[in-house]
Protein backbone atom coordinates (compact mmCIF):
# COMPACT_ATOMS: atom_id res chain seq x y z
CA UNK A 1 0.00 0.00 0.00
CA UNK A 2 2.95 2.00 1.00
CA UNK A 3 4.46 1.53 -3.09
CA UNK A 4 1.24 2.43 -3.96
CA UNK A 5 0.65 5.35 -2.55
CA UNK A 6 4.29 6.70 -3.44
CA UNK A 7 3.07 5.80 -7.26
CA UNK A 8 0.08 8.46 -6.54
CA UNK A 9 2.13 10.91 -5.39
CA UNK A 10 4.57 10.11 -8.39
CA UNK A 11 1.73 10.58 -10.73
CA UNK A 12 0.15 13.51 -9.22
CA UNK A 13 3.25 15.85 -9.24
CA UNK A 14 3.44 15.08 -12.88
CA UNK A 15 -0.18 15.48 -13.19
CA UNK A 16 0.13 18.80 -11.68
CA UNK A 17 3.35 19.63 -13.71
CA UNK A 18 1.79 19.05 -16.48
CA UNK A 19 -1.51 19.80 -16.85
CA UNK A 20 -1.90 22.07 -13.73
CA UNK A 21 -1.54 25.61 -15.60
CA UNK A 22 -3.87 24.39 -18.32
CA UNK A 23 -6.79 23.63 -15.51
CA UNK A 24 -6.41 26.54 -13.70
CA UNK A 25 -6.89 28.69 -16.89
CA UNK A 26 -9.09 29.01 -19.80
CA UNK A 27 -8.04 27.82 -23.38
CA UNK A 28 -8.42 30.01 -25.72
CA UNK A 29 -9.22 31.12 -29.43
CA UNK A 30 -7.41 33.24 -32.00
CA UNK A 31 -10.75 34.34 -34.16
CA UNK A 32 -12.01 36.32 -31.02
CA UNK A 33 -14.70 37.75 -33.12
CA UNK A 34 -15.60 34.69 -34.99
CA UNK A 35 -16.45 33.75 -31.93
CA UNK A 36 -18.31 36.02 -29.76
CA UNK A 37 -19.98 34.39 -27.05
CA UNK A 38 -16.64 33.07 -25.78
CA UNK A 39 -15.36 36.36 -25.94
CA UNK A 40 -18.22 38.04 -24.50
CA UNK A 41 -21.90 36.53 -23.41
CA UNK A 42 -22.93 40.54 -23.96
CA UNK A 43 -22.72 39.85 -27.79
CA UNK A 44 -25.69 37.42 -27.98
CA UNK A 45 -28.09 39.36 -29.99
CA UNK A 46 -26.17 42.15 -31.44
CA UNK A 47 -26.62 41.25 -35.17
CA UNK A 48 -30.29 41.08 -34.31
CA UNK A 49 -30.75 37.85 -36.91
CA UNK A 50 -30.88 33.96 -35.57
CA UNK A 51 -26.71 33.50 -35.83
CA UNK A 52 -25.20 30.00 -35.48
CA UNK A 53 -21.31 29.92 -34.92
CA UNK A 54 -18.72 26.99 -35.05
CA UNK A 55 -15.37 27.02 -34.31
CA UNK A 56 -12.34 24.55 -34.07
CA UNK A 57 -8.64 24.94 -33.17
CA UNK A 58 -5.43 22.35 -33.36
CA UNK A 59 -2.86 23.88 -31.16
CA UNK A 60 0.58 22.47 -30.95
CA UNK A 61 0.16 19.90 -33.75
CA UNK A 62 3.63 19.07 -33.92
CA UNK A 63 3.95 17.31 -29.81
CA UNK A 64 1.86 14.15 -29.60
CA UNK A 65 -1.38 14.51 -27.81
CA UNK A 66 -1.88 17.98 -28.36
CA UNK A 67 -4.59 20.19 -27.30
CA UNK A 68 -8.01 20.45 -29.37
CA UNK A 69 -10.77 22.98 -29.04
CA UNK A 70 -14.18 22.90 -30.07
CA UNK A 71 -16.89 25.37 -29.50
CA UNK A 72 -20.46 26.11 -31.23
CA UNK A 73 -23.19 28.87 -30.64
CA UNK A 74 -26.41 30.38 -31.26
CA UNK A 75 -27.66 34.01 -30.57
CA UNK A 76 -30.68 36.16 -31.44
CA UNK A 77 -32.32 39.20 -30.63
CA UNK A 78 -36.30 38.98 -29.10
CA UNK A 79 -37.43 42.02 -29.48
CA UNK A 80 -40.39 40.80 -26.68
CA UNK A 81 -37.48 40.45 -24.41
CA UNK A 82 -35.82 44.06 -24.83
CA UNK A 83 -32.57 42.18 -25.57
CA UNK A 84 -30.67 38.59 -26.82
CA UNK A 85 -30.23 35.21 -25.88
CA UNK A 86 -27.60 32.65 -26.49
CA UNK A 87 -26.98 28.85 -26.02
CA UNK A 88 -23.50 27.68 -26.47
CA UNK A 89 -20.99 24.92 -25.50
CA UNK A 90 -17.24 23.93 -26.28
CA UNK A 91 -14.93 20.79 -25.89
CA UNK A 92 -11.39 20.74 -24.73
CA UNK A 93 -9.47 18.12 -25.33
CA UNK A 94 -5.83 17.71 -23.90
CA UNK A 95 -2.77 15.24 -24.12
CA UNK A 96 -5.42 13.28 -26.72
CA UNK A 97 -8.24 12.54 -24.55
CA UNK A 98 -6.50 12.12 -20.82
CA UNK A 99 -8.33 15.49 -19.39
CA UNK A 100 -11.72 16.88 -21.10
CA UNK A 101 -13.58 19.55 -20.15
CA UNK A 102 -17.19 20.14 -21.39
CA UNK A 103 -19.07 23.87 -20.96
CA UNK A 104 -22.77 24.08 -21.79
CA UNK A 105 -24.30 27.27 -21.28
CA UNK A 106 -27.24 30.31 -21.17
CA UNK A 107 -27.38 33.55 -22.25
CA UNK A 108 -29.65 36.38 -21.70
CA UNK A 109 -28.61 40.33 -22.26
CA UNK A 110 -30.44 43.49 -22.18
CA UNK A 111 -30.15 46.07 -24.47
CA UNK A 112 -30.35 49.71 -23.85
CA UNK A 113 -30.39 52.55 -26.12
CA UNK A 114 -28.98 55.57 -24.78
CA UNK A 115 -28.88 57.53 -28.32
CA UNK A 116 -29.59 57.28 -31.58
CA UNK A 117 -26.26 55.77 -32.76
CA UNK A 118 -24.88 54.09 -29.24
CA UNK A 119 -26.28 50.84 -27.79
CA UNK A 120 -25.23 49.20 -24.25
CA UNK A 121 -25.68 45.42 -23.62
CA UNK A 122 -25.60 44.16 -20.42
CA UNK A 123 -25.59 39.84 -19.95
CA UNK A 124 -25.97 37.46 -17.63
CA UNK A 125 -24.55 33.80 -18.61
CA UNK A 126 -24.89 30.61 -16.72
CA UNK A 127 -22.67 27.41 -17.24
CA UNK A 128 -22.77 23.96 -16.69
CA UNK A 129 -18.89 22.52 -16.76
CA UNK A 130 -18.30 18.71 -16.93
CA UNK A 131 -14.56 17.41 -16.39
CA UNK A 132 -13.09 14.11 -17.63
CA UNK A 133 -10.12 12.66 -16.56
CA UNK A 134 -9.18 8.88 -18.18
CA UNK A 135 -7.34 6.67 -16.16
CA UNK A 136 -7.02 4.19 -19.06
CA UNK A 137 -4.94 6.23 -21.20
CA UNK A 138 -1.86 6.86 -18.46
CA UNK A 139 0.32 4.31 -18.52
CA UNK A 140 2.94 3.88 -15.43
CA UNK A 141 6.10 2.99 -15.02
CA UNK A 142 5.72 -0.21 -13.31
CA UNK A 143 3.06 -1.50 -15.76
CA UNK A 144 6.36 -2.09 -18.28
CA UNK A 145 7.48 -4.65 -15.80
CA UNK A 146 4.02 -5.99 -14.41
CA UNK A 147 0.89 -4.65 -16.40
CA UNK A 148 -2.26 -4.28 -14.43
CA UNK A 149 -5.17 -1.89 -15.76
CA UNK A 150 -6.86 0.60 -13.90
CA UNK A 151 -9.74 -1.54 -12.55
CA UNK A 152 -6.85 -2.47 -10.40
CA UNK A 153 -6.56 1.22 -8.89
CA UNK A 154 -9.23 1.47 -5.71
CA UNK A 155 -11.86 3.89 -6.09
CA UNK A 156 -11.40 5.39 -3.38
CA UNK A 157 -7.92 7.40 -4.56
CA UNK A 158 -9.08 8.88 -7.76
CA UNK A 159 -12.29 10.71 -9.30
CA UNK A 160 -12.77 10.33 -13.08
CA UNK A 161 -14.88 12.73 -13.54
CA UNK A 162 -16.49 16.06 -12.05
CA UNK A 163 -19.80 18.27 -12.68
CA UNK A 164 -19.90 22.14 -11.50
CA UNK A 165 -21.88 25.12 -12.16
CA UNK A 166 -20.44 28.40 -13.40
CA UNK A 167 -21.57 32.05 -14.05
CA UNK A 168 -20.17 35.12 -15.45
CA UNK A 169 -21.14 38.42 -16.85
CA UNK A 170 -20.45 40.58 -19.68
CA UNK A 171 -21.12 44.75 -20.69
CA UNK A 172 -21.36 45.75 -24.65
CA UNK A 173 -21.18 49.23 -25.47
CA UNK A 174 -20.98 50.66 -29.17
CA UNK A 175 -21.60 53.21 -32.35
CA UNK A 176 -21.71 52.97 -35.72
CA UNK A 177 -17.65 53.54 -35.53
CA UNK A 178 -16.61 52.10 -32.31
CA UNK A 179 -17.41 48.85 -29.64
CA UNK A 180 -15.87 47.99 -26.34
CA UNK A 181 -16.81 45.79 -23.64
CA UNK A 182 -16.02 43.94 -20.41
CA UNK A 183 -16.23 40.19 -19.70
CA UNK A 184 -16.36 38.38 -16.22
CA UNK A 185 -16.03 34.73 -16.31
CA UNK A 186 -15.76 31.77 -13.57
CA UNK A 187 -17.77 34.15 -11.01
CA UNK A 188 -17.91 30.79 -8.95
CA UNK A 189 -15.27 28.76 -7.05
CA UNK A 190 -14.06 26.02 -9.58
CA UNK A 191 -12.60 23.31 -8.44
CA UNK A 192 -9.39 22.24 -11.08
CA UNK A 193 -7.96 19.20 -9.25
CA UNK A 194 -9.21 15.69 -8.89
CA UNK A 195 -7.21 15.26 -6.01
CA UNK A 196 -7.34 15.46 -1.92
CA UNK A 197 -4.95 15.56 0.74
CA UNK A 198 -5.98 11.79 1.89
CA UNK A 199 -4.63 10.93 -1.47
CA UNK A 200 -1.67 12.42 -1.80
CA UNK A 201 -0.87 13.74 1.29
CA UNK A 202 -0.73 17.24 0.28
CA UNK A 203 -3.55 20.13 0.41
CA UNK A 204 -3.85 21.81 -2.62
CA UNK A 205 -7.00 23.76 -3.77
CA UNK A 206 -6.26 24.80 -6.68
CA UNK A 207 -9.51 26.89 -8.58
CA UNK A 208 -9.77 27.99 -12.18
CA UNK A 209 -8.74 31.76 -11.59
CA UNK A 210 -11.28 34.63 -12.60
CA UNK A 211 -10.94 35.65 -16.04
CA UNK A 212 -11.18 39.12 -16.67
CA UNK A 213 -11.92 40.93 -20.60
CA UNK A 214 -11.65 44.07 -22.00
CA UNK A 215 -12.06 45.04 -25.61
CA UNK A 216 -11.69 48.14 -27.33
CA UNK A 217 -11.91 48.61 -31.54
CA UNK A 218 -13.30 50.43 -34.23
CA UNK A 219 -14.14 50.55 -37.54
CA UNK A 220 -12.68 53.08 -39.72
CA UNK A 221 -14.52 53.23 -43.36
CA UNK A 222 -12.17 53.99 -46.37
CA UNK A 223 -14.95 53.13 -49.31
CA UNK A 224 -18.31 52.35 -49.30
CA UNK A 225 -20.87 52.60 -51.68
CA UNK A 226 -23.78 52.45 -50.10
CA UNK A 227 -24.63 53.74 -46.21
CA UNK A 228 -25.17 50.51 -43.96
CA UNK A 229 -24.85 48.07 -46.70
CA UNK A 230 -21.40 45.52 -47.84
CA UNK A 231 -20.82 45.87 -51.76
CA UNK A 232 -17.96 44.58 -53.38
CA UNK A 233 -15.09 46.42 -53.06
CA UNK A 234 -15.72 48.47 -50.08
CA UNK A 235 -12.72 48.95 -48.24
CA UNK A 236 -12.48 49.22 -44.37
CA UNK A 237 -9.82 49.06 -41.69
CA UNK A 238 -10.54 47.60 -37.88
CA UNK A 239 -8.01 48.62 -35.12
CA UNK A 240 -8.20 46.18 -31.92
CA UNK A 241 -7.28 45.53 -28.55
CA UNK A 242 -7.72 43.09 -26.33
CA UNK A 243 -6.75 42.47 -22.69
CA UNK A 244 -6.89 39.12 -20.84
CA UNK A 245 -6.22 38.26 -17.33
CA UNK A 246 -6.75 34.96 -15.41
CA UNK A 247 -4.85 34.17 -12.05
CA UNK A 248 -1.24 35.20 -12.98
CA UNK A 249 -1.98 35.18 -16.49
CA UNK A 250 -2.18 38.48 -18.27
CA UNK A 251 -2.11 38.77 -21.62
CA UNK A 252 -2.68 41.71 -24.26
CA UNK A 253 -3.57 41.37 -28.15
CA UNK A 254 -3.16 44.28 -30.80
CA UNK A 255 -4.49 43.75 -34.36
CA UNK A 256 -6.21 44.67 -37.01
CA UNK A 257 -8.41 43.47 -39.98
CA UNK A 258 -8.54 44.74 -43.61
CA UNK A 259 -11.80 44.26 -44.91
CA UNK A 260 -12.13 44.32 -48.69
CA UNK A 261 -15.87 43.27 -49.17
CA UNK A 262 -15.85 39.75 -49.52
CA UNK A 263 -12.73 39.48 -48.25
CA UNK A 264 -10.80 40.09 -45.23
CA UNK A 265 -7.45 39.64 -44.04
CA UNK A 266 -5.83 40.00 -40.50
CA UNK A 267 -2.84 40.44 -37.86
CA UNK A 268 -2.14 39.81 -34.28
CA UNK A 269 0.51 39.83 -31.83
CA UNK A 270 -0.09 38.60 -28.46
CA UNK A 271 2.48 38.81 -25.28
CA UNK A 272 2.56 39.34 -21.63
CA UNK A 273 4.15 42.02 -20.00
CA UNK A 274 8.14 40.39 -20.61
CA UNK A 275 7.50 37.91 -23.57
CA UNK A 276 5.97 37.54 -26.70
CA UNK A 277 3.87 34.26 -27.42
CA UNK A 278 2.60 34.51 -30.71
CA UNK A 279 2.23 35.94 -34.14
CA UNK A 280 -1.28 35.77 -35.59
CA UNK A 281 -2.55 35.72 -38.92
CA UNK A 282 -6.34 35.14 -40.29
CA UNK A 283 -8.29 35.41 -43.57
CA UNK A 284 -11.85 34.98 -44.01
CA UNK A 285 -14.45 35.51 -47.08
CA UNK A 286 -18.00 36.60 -46.41
CA UNK A 287 -21.11 36.26 -48.86
CA UNK A 288 -24.04 37.36 -47.78
CA UNK A 289 -25.08 35.63 -44.34
CA UNK A 290 -22.08 33.00 -44.56
CA UNK A 291 -19.03 33.75 -43.50
CA UNK A 292 -15.68 31.08 -43.14
CA UNK A 293 -12.26 31.97 -41.44
CA UNK A 294 -8.89 30.45 -40.97
CA UNK A 295 -6.04 31.74 -38.82
CA UNK A 296 -2.58 30.52 -37.99
CA UNK A 297 -0.37 31.09 -34.38
CA UNK A 298 3.18 30.97 -35.51
CA UNK A 299 5.06 30.68 -31.91
CA UNK A 300 7.57 33.59 -31.44
CA UNK A 301 7.97 32.46 -27.47
CA UNK A 302 10.65 30.16 -26.84
CA UNK A 303 8.56 26.91 -27.17
CA UNK A 304 9.98 25.40 -30.22
CA UNK A 305 8.49 22.78 -32.67
CA UNK A 306 5.38 22.68 -31.84
CA UNK A 307 3.84 23.36 -35.03
CA UNK A 308 1.60 26.55 -33.92
CA UNK A 309 -2.14 26.61 -33.92
CA UNK A 310 -4.52 26.15 -36.86
CA UNK A 311 -8.14 27.28 -36.43
CA UNK A 312 -11.13 27.84 -38.73
CA UNK A 313 -14.66 29.48 -38.12
CA UNK A 314 -18.10 29.17 -39.54
CA UNK A 315 -20.69 31.84 -39.45
CA UNK A 316 -24.18 31.42 -40.82
CA UNK A 317 -27.16 33.65 -39.74
CA UNK A 318 -30.61 33.06 -40.64
CA UNK A 319 -32.28 35.84 -42.52
CA UNK A 320 -35.35 37.64 -40.54
CA UNK A 321 -36.91 41.20 -41.06
CA UNK A 322 -37.67 41.19 -36.85
CA UNK A 323 -35.10 44.16 -37.21
CA UNK A 324 -37.65 47.32 -35.21
CA UNK A 325 -38.47 47.53 -32.32
CA UNK A 326 -42.50 49.11 -31.67
CA UNK A 327 -42.03 50.26 -27.62
CA UNK A 328 -41.65 54.03 -28.98
CA UNK A 329 -44.68 56.56 -27.99
CA UNK A 330 -47.34 56.56 -30.96
CA UNK A 331 -46.23 53.49 -32.47
CA UNK A 332 -43.75 54.86 -34.27
CA UNK A 333 -40.76 52.03 -35.27
CA UNK A 334 -36.84 52.38 -33.96
CA UNK A 335 -34.64 50.15 -35.92
CA UNK A 336 -32.18 48.45 -34.54
CA UNK A 337 -28.73 48.94 -35.28
CA UNK A 338 -26.05 45.77 -35.15
CA UNK A 339 -22.39 45.39 -33.71
CA UNK A 340 -19.94 46.98 -36.49
CA UNK A 341 -17.04 44.56 -35.36
CA UNK A 342 -15.60 42.15 -37.64
CA UNK A 343 -16.64 38.80 -38.10
CA UNK A 344 -13.39 36.54 -37.99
Amino acid sequence: MILFKQKICYLFIFFLLTFLNSLGQDAHFSQFYANPLYLNPAFAGTVNCPRFSVNFRDQWPEIPRNYLLFSGSYDQHVNVLHGGIGAFVSADIIGGGIFQTYNAGVIYNFRVRASNQFNLQFALQANYLASIFNWEKLQFASELIAPYTPNDLPSEYYSSSKSQIDAGVGMVGYTPYLYFGLAVHHLLPIQANFFSKEQTGIILKERVGVKWTAHLGGKITISQKARNEDNYGDLSLYPNIIFMSQKTSHYLHEGFYFKVYPFTIGTWVRHNYKNFDAFIVSCGMEYKLFKIGYSYDFNISELERTGGAHEVSIQFIIPCRDDKIVNAPRKTTRKLSPITCPKF
